[in-house]
Protein backbone atom coordinates (compact mmCIF):
# COMPACT_ATOMS: atom_id res chain seq x y z
CA UNK A 1 0.00 0.00 0.00
CA UNK A 2 1.24 3.37 -0.90
CA UNK A 3 1.26 6.18 1.23
CA UNK A 4 -0.70 9.34 0.87
CA UNK A 5 1.86 12.40 0.23
CA UNK A 6 0.98 15.96 1.65
CA UNK A 7 -0.72 18.46 -0.26
CA UNK A 8 2.05 20.73 -1.59
CA UNK A 9 1.46 24.16 -1.03
CA UNK A 10 -0.19 26.30 -4.26
CA UNK A 11 2.93 28.79 -3.82
CA UNK A 12 5.99 26.15 -4.30
CA UNK A 13 3.22 24.73 -6.96
CA UNK A 14 3.30 28.05 -9.12
CA UNK A 15 6.79 28.78 -8.42
CA UNK A 16 8.60 25.51 -9.66
CA UNK A 17 6.08 26.11 -12.71
CA UNK A 18 6.87 29.70 -12.94
CA UNK A 19 11.29 28.20 -13.17
CA UNK A 20 10.09 24.94 -15.43
CA UNK A 21 8.59 27.59 -18.35
CA UNK A 22 11.48 30.08 -17.58
CA UNK A 23 9.40 32.68 -16.31
CA UNK A 24 10.86 33.27 -12.91
CA UNK A 25 13.21 36.00 -13.67
CA UNK A 26 10.70 37.82 -15.41
CA UNK A 27 8.26 37.72 -13.31
CA UNK A 28 10.54 38.83 -10.69
CA UNK A 29 11.67 41.45 -13.20
CA UNK A 30 7.94 42.82 -13.02
CA UNK A 31 7.41 42.39 -9.56
CA UNK A 32 10.34 45.87 -9.58
CA UNK A 33 7.49 48.30 -9.77
CA UNK A 34 5.43 47.09 -6.70
CA UNK A 35 8.76 47.06 -4.26
CA UNK A 36 10.34 50.28 -5.80
CA UNK A 37 8.91 52.31 -3.13
CA UNK A 38 9.44 49.75 -0.08
CA UNK A 39 13.26 49.35 -1.76
CA UNK A 40 14.28 53.15 -1.74
CA UNK A 41 11.55 54.89 0.59
CA UNK A 42 9.48 57.23 0.41
CA UNK A 43 11.29 59.97 -0.21
CA UNK A 44 13.15 58.69 -3.32
CA UNK A 45 9.61 56.46 -4.59
CA UNK A 46 8.13 59.88 -4.89
CA UNK A 47 10.08 61.40 -6.87
CA UNK A 48 11.27 58.38 -9.11
CA UNK A 49 10.12 55.09 -11.17
CA UNK A 50 11.25 51.72 -12.31
CA UNK A 51 11.58 51.85 -15.85
CA UNK A 52 12.44 49.06 -17.86
CA UNK A 53 15.27 46.06 -16.92
CA UNK A 54 16.61 44.91 -20.01
CA UNK A 55 19.85 42.74 -19.43
CA UNK A 56 20.94 43.50 -16.00
CA UNK A 57 20.46 47.16 -16.11
CA UNK A 58 17.30 48.72 -14.75
CA UNK A 59 16.14 52.29 -16.45
CA UNK A 60 14.90 54.27 -13.41
CA UNK A 61 12.75 57.93 -14.75
CA UNK A 62 14.09 60.77 -12.37
CA UNK A 63 11.60 64.06 -11.99
CA UNK A 64 15.19 66.47 -11.96
CA UNK A 65 18.62 66.43 -12.90
CA UNK A 66 19.36 67.35 -9.42
CA UNK A 67 17.46 63.62 -8.17
CA UNK A 68 19.43 62.24 -10.55
CA UNK A 69 22.43 63.71 -9.65
CA UNK A 70 21.64 62.77 -6.00
CA UNK A 71 20.70 58.54 -7.08
CA UNK A 72 23.88 58.39 -9.04
CA UNK A 73 26.33 58.42 -6.11
CA UNK A 74 23.18 56.38 -4.14
CA UNK A 75 23.52 53.65 -6.70
CA UNK A 76 25.34 51.02 -5.29
CA UNK A 77 23.22 50.83 -2.17
CA UNK A 78 20.07 51.09 -4.40
CA UNK A 79 21.49 47.76 -6.36
CA UNK A 80 22.24 46.13 -3.50
CA UNK A 81 18.77 46.85 -1.51
CA UNK A 82 16.93 46.21 -4.54
CA UNK A 83 18.69 42.33 -5.40
CA UNK A 84 18.45 41.81 -1.90
CA UNK A 85 14.84 42.13 -1.95
CA UNK A 86 14.73 40.28 -5.15
CA UNK A 87 16.68 37.36 -3.23
CA UNK A 88 19.01 37.42 -6.28
CA UNK A 89 21.37 39.30 -8.12
CA UNK A 90 18.86 40.38 -11.33
CA UNK A 91 19.89 43.99 -10.83
CA UNK A 92 23.61 44.76 -11.99
CA UNK A 93 23.71 48.44 -13.25
CA UNK A 94 20.74 51.29 -12.27
CA UNK A 95 20.81 54.03 -15.71
CA UNK A 96 19.06 57.06 -14.29
CA UNK A 97 16.92 59.32 -16.77
CA UNK A 98 15.14 62.50 -16.17
CA UNK A 99 11.93 62.58 -17.36
CA UNK A 100 8.57 64.69 -17.00
CA UNK A 101 5.85 62.74 -14.46
CA UNK A 102 3.69 63.81 -11.75
CA UNK A 103 5.38 63.05 -8.78
CA UNK A 104 3.71 60.38 -6.63
CA UNK A 105 1.82 61.52 -4.32
CA UNK A 106 2.61 60.50 -0.37
CA UNK A 107 0.86 57.63 1.09
CA UNK A 108 -2.15 58.46 3.04
CA UNK A 109 -1.15 59.09 6.82
CA UNK A 110 -3.22 57.00 9.53
CA UNK A 111 -6.01 58.91 10.64
CA UNK A 112 -5.64 60.08 13.69
CA UNK A 113 -6.87 58.29 16.53
CA UNK A 114 -10.12 59.01 18.17
CA UNK A 115 -9.89 60.85 21.31
CA UNK A 116 -9.36 59.40 24.58
CA UNK A 117 -13.26 59.39 26.50
CA UNK A 118 -12.90 61.52 29.37
CA UNK A 119 -13.21 60.14 32.81
CA UNK A 120 -16.95 59.41 33.84
CA UNK A 121 -16.93 62.11 36.12
CA UNK A 122 -16.61 64.84 33.73
CA UNK A 123 -18.82 63.40 31.64
CA UNK A 124 -21.17 63.57 34.66
CA UNK A 125 -20.66 66.75 35.59
CA UNK A 126 -21.27 68.20 32.20
CA UNK A 127 -24.58 66.53 32.26
CA UNK A 128 -25.67 67.60 35.51
CA UNK A 129 -24.13 71.59 34.82
CA UNK A 130 -27.36 72.84 33.88
CA UNK A 131 -29.63 71.68 36.56
CA UNK A 132 -27.12 72.23 39.81
CA UNK A 133 -28.55 73.58 42.66
CA UNK A 134 -32.23 72.18 41.54
CA UNK A 135 -34.38 69.55 43.20
CA UNK A 136 -33.82 67.31 40.33
CA UNK A 137 -29.84 67.24 40.36
CA UNK A 138 -29.72 64.56 42.73
CA UNK A 139 -32.12 61.96 41.12
CA UNK A 140 -30.79 63.09 37.43
CA UNK A 141 -27.27 61.99 39.20
CA UNK A 142 -27.93 58.73 39.71
CA UNK A 143 -29.85 57.83 36.85
CA UNK A 144 -26.57 59.11 34.80
CA UNK A 145 -23.84 56.89 36.98
CA UNK A 146 -26.13 54.05 36.41
CA UNK A 147 -26.33 54.72 33.27
CA UNK A 148 -22.28 55.23 32.71
CA UNK A 149 -21.78 52.54 34.43
CA UNK A 150 -23.04 50.21 31.57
Amino acid sequence: MSRLRAPTPLRVLVLETLRALGLERPVKAASLEGLWPEVVGREIGMRTRPGSLSRGRLTVLVTDSIWLQQLTMLKPRLIEALNRRLGEPLVQDLFFRVETFAPVPPPPEAPPSPPAEPPPQVVLDAYLSPVEGLPCESVLARILRRALAR
